[in-house]
């Protein structure tokens, strides 16, 4: 059997991919599972200013099949991983898997 190939391979880009929790606007916390990546590039000189202010982008999927939250209301969400980082993002899509879209600083990679 042949390896599969890396979805990005050797891009540079910083992702963070597993565990996180969502906060929705009420309150309400759900665990999920993250697929995110940085579009912001620090080392880069051809930045704009304004990808600072969406530096992140990515996927998230309800950890808990039984959870009765509804991603989608993420409008705007503060989404933490386990290391105590957090920042708010906007839902995309839909309520069991969602896309998102940071707003500012990304809560992984260089700070």
């Amino acid at each position: 059997m042949t390896e599969r190939a890396r979805f990005h391979p050797g891009d540079g880009r910083h992702r963070y991919v597993g565990p996180a929790t969502v906060t929705l606007p009420d309150g309400r916390e759900a665990s999920v599972t993250a697929s995110l990546v940085l579009r912001y590039d620090p080392s880069r000189t051809d930045n704009r200013e304004s990808d600072r202010d969406s530096t992140w982008a990515g996927s998230l999927t309800l950890a808990d099949d039984a959870s009765d939250v509804d991603l989608s209301d993420a409008f705007p969400g503060i989404l933490r991983l386990p290391d105590g980082r957090e920042s708010e993002f906007m839902a995309t899509s839909g309520p069991r898997e969602t896309g998102c879209s940071g707003l500012g600083p990304a809560p992984f990679g260089p700070h």
